[in-house]
């Protein structure tokens, strides 16, 4: 094999090697930015909604932090879905504003 193919193919490989890092990347961060709202509790199986998307997903309960309710904002971190503390008093302060604003 002469020196340019086999330099060729390993250029190749680290093109394809960047590709599925960039996938593997882009995917992740996807994941980090899907927050859902906790819409009821069906057994061992919390039904939630995307809060951007309003697609339904199943998740199981060993998946969620403990103490979580129906209406709590989550978020995936390192495998175990994790109330948003700070989406969730935002989300609720914005519910007041509105409710002060009605009853004005």
């Amino acid at each position: 094999m002469s020196l340019n193919l086999i330099q060729s193919m390993i250029n190749e490989m680290k093109k394809r090697e960047i590709t599925t890092f960039m996938a593997e990347i882009s995917e992740r961060l996807k994941q980090m930015e899907e927050e859902f709202v906790i819409d009821r509790f069906e057994g061992d199986i919390a039904i939630c909604e995307d809060r951007k998307t309003g697609e339904k997903k199943e998740i199981r309960k060993e998946l969620l932090e403990e103490g979580l309710i129906e209406g709590s904002i989550i978020k995936k971190e390192n495998g175990k879905y994790v109330q948003s503390k700070e989406r969730q008093e935002e989300i609720e302060e914005r519910i007041d504003r509105k409710m002060k604003q009605i009853w004005k």
